[in-house]
């Protein structure tokens, strides 16, 4: 079995924005919005308090590993590997697999009941919610579209970048005004 081993062209990179755009998206989702909406515009102190105390040394960290091993391949294997050994770093990178393992089901099954609750009859979103199938083909769908977003990697997401702002930005946007209008009382 022959491999072709040459790398052809550059490795693709994404930028700071890019970056950052998906991190927010994975720490504010939609699945917080109603529990946000009972502090109101307050909530935003929580957003900067995690992003200080967390996000930003977690960037630091990385950034400062990746650039101790700009020269080898392998993430968070290599970083701990190099280390404690390699049993550490299997055991880091099998915990990394082992939180997405159970995050993605867990998540997608939320989202597909959510999207079942688009609708106005609040009867037939009740139903499709609790309908199984609906849900398994909806977080199958969802998550092999990932895969698929995933499989084409980097460079593919960095030229798509411009509507993943304008998707994002919409979304601060409507997160905004749900916020503004969640405070009014009738």
């Amino acid at each position: 079995m022959a491999t072709n081993s040459k790398k052809t062209g550059t490795a693709a990179k994404i930028g700071v924005m890019t970056l950052a755009i998906m991190n927010v998206a994975a720490v504010v989702s939609l699945r917080g919005l109603p529990a946000e909406a009972e502090y109101g515009l307050s909530s935003a102190f929580y957003y900067l308090f995690a992003a200080i105390v967390f996000l930003i040394p977690t960037s630091l960290v990385a950034a400062e590993l990746a650039a101790m091993f700009s020269n080898k391949e392998g993430g968070v294997f290599r970083w701990v590997g190099e280390a404690y050994g390699k049993k550490w770093g299997f055991l880091a990178i099998w915990v990394q697999w082992i939180e997405s393992t159970i995050w993605y089901p867990t998540v997608l099954t939320f989202g597909a009941v959510s999207i079942a609750y688009i609708g106005m009859n609040n009867v037939h979103d009740a139903a499709l919610a609790s309908n199984k199938v609906f849900t398994l083909v909806t977080v199958l769908v969802i998550y092999w579209l990932a895969t698929f977003i995933s499989l084409k990697g980097l460079g593919w997401v960095s030229k798509n970048r411009r509507n993943g702002r304008n998707y994002y930005s919409g979304r601060f946007t409507d997160s905004f005004r749900y916020y503004l209008f969640s405070n009014r009382r009738a």
